[in-house]
């Protein structure tokens, strides 16, 4: 037979390609990729809290016045916070009263220590307290007309009387007093508990008394003679002296008109 004629079985054409059971419109959608997005931090326990600010309007307080802590913080009328003051209130509430200068880099109060961080710890934890003192509140006064100049510290538990001036660097420990019209000059340090009387200078230098450590004195309050009388008249009675509460009161007039200008120098935010 020829080959030719032979009869060839017809090649069966390819199988249709499977379609997926979706709709036909299920292949054009784009594929859905699932986001996984991080887990947000939770904050921290341990992050310092702002503190419940009272202020008088009349108040000036820079920008970049570091507040900080638990307890309630009052300010009063006319009262000016420098640039990069701090104040804490971890261990009890601060009261600081009207027309009071608080100078650049003044600590009130006192900062958490750096073991507060560590899960366990207590926020009134702090190294220089006793037991006693951890368990209790120690409120911070400061009067009214209390200059507390560059770098002071004023721990917590410590009252400040009206009209006080605080030096540079100066330090009043836990629960110290100082009267009113007392000056604690510069680079001086009232002890903790310590009570400094009304109208004293304390001077020298640390903390202690004796030769060449700390001293105090009174202030004179009464006729004060200048040198120049002292030396005409031999014997200081010229009679031309003023009171020392007259140089006194003149002070806190120039106090005030510092206000007035700080007001402008600082531009911070008014209460």
């Amino acid at each position: 037979m020829d080959p030719r004629h032979r009869q060839t079985s017809p090649i069966p054409p390819p199988p249709p390609p499977k379609t997926p059971s979706s709709t036909p419109t299920a292949h054009l959608r784009p594929p859905h990729h699932q986001t996984h997005h991080p887990p947000q931090p939770r904050p921290s326990s341990s992050a310092p809290l702002r503190a419940p600010i009272t202020a008088h309007p009349s108040a000036t307080i820079s920008e970049t016045t570091l507040i900080q802590g638990s307890h309630p913080i009052s300010i009063g009328s006319g009262t000016i916070i420098h640039p990069r003051a701090r104040i804490y209130s971890h261990e009890g509430p601060i009261i600081i009263g009207n027309g009071c200068i608080i100078s650049e880099k003044c600590v009130i109060g006192a900062p958490l220590p750096p073991a507060h961080a560590q899960p366990g710890t207590s926020p009134s934890t702090h190294p220089h307290t006793t037991d006693k003192e951890q368990r209790s509140i120690l409120p911070t006064r400061i009067s009214s007309n209390v200059t507390i100049s560059p770098g002071a510290q004023i721990l917590p538990g410590a009252h400040i009387h009206s009209c006080c001036g605080i030096e540079a660097h100066a330090v009043v420990g836990r629960r110290a007093v100082v009267g009113s019209h007392s000056r604690v000059c510069a680079g001086c340090e009232v002890a903790p508990g310590d009570v400094v009387k009304e109208w004293m200078v304390v001077w020298g230098s640390g903390n202690g008394s004796g030769n060449g450590g700390q001293r105090r004195r009174v202030r004179v309050t009464g006729k004060v003679e200048s040198s120049l009388n002292v030396n005409a008249n031999g014997n200081g009675s010229g009679g031309g002296g003023l009171e020392g509460r007259v140089i006194e009161d003149a002070r806190l007039m120039v106090l005030q008109k510092e206000r007035e200008a700080l007001v402008r120098l600082i531009g911070g935010r008014r209460r």
